[in-house]
């Protein structure tokens, strides 16, 4: 899977180790980004505003060097912080990379509910070809009143 590089707009607030874990992390530098996060989740509370992201980070950067388990991390993030779009993209990513297609859905799903226009999760949506959803739910996806109702509302809303 090609990396997509996370949306976050305002690195200003962030502390330094998380956006050199980010660089290392884009690198494919796994090892280097799993220090950098782990020492940005040391910097700041568990209460903090940036914590669940950081461990977020350092969930998915444990998982790309082969830590299976660390997917629980990235669970745990997005149960904490269920609004940032970033988290939402990284269990997404997580969940791409173990296979769990509709786990990996699921996590797109609930972070375009509040981060809408978010460019991560809309770039990995595009890429596991999420369809968006019947206008018609009773009727088959094939349907030709579905078939058209949905060309007809994806041109409008385009």
């Amino acid at each position: 899977m090609s990396f997509i590089k996370a949306a976050y707009q305002d690195m200003a607030h962030c502390c330094d180790e998380f956006k050199r874990g980010l660089v290392f992390l884009e690198q494919g530098r796994f090892g280097e980004s799993i220090k950098c996060f782990s020492r940005a989740c040391g910097s700041v509370l568990p209460s903090d505003q940036f914590y669940q992201k950081y461990k977020s980070y350092y969930g998915f950067s444990l998982l790309l060097n082969g830590d299976v388990a660390a997917l629980q991390v990235c669970r745990d993030a997005m149960k904490s912080s269920p609004g940032d779009g970033d988290i939402c993209m990284n269990l997404a990513r997580a969940e791409v990379v173990l296979g769990n297609r509709l786990a990996a859905i699921n996590a797109i799903e609930a972070g375009m509910a509040l981060s809408e226009g978010h460019e991560g999760l809309l770039a990995l949506q595009q890429k596991i070809g999420v369809r968006e959803k019947k206008p018609l739910p009773i009727l088959a996806r094939d349907n030709p009143l579905n078939v058209a109702l949905g060309k007809r509302m994806r041109r409008e809303y385009r």
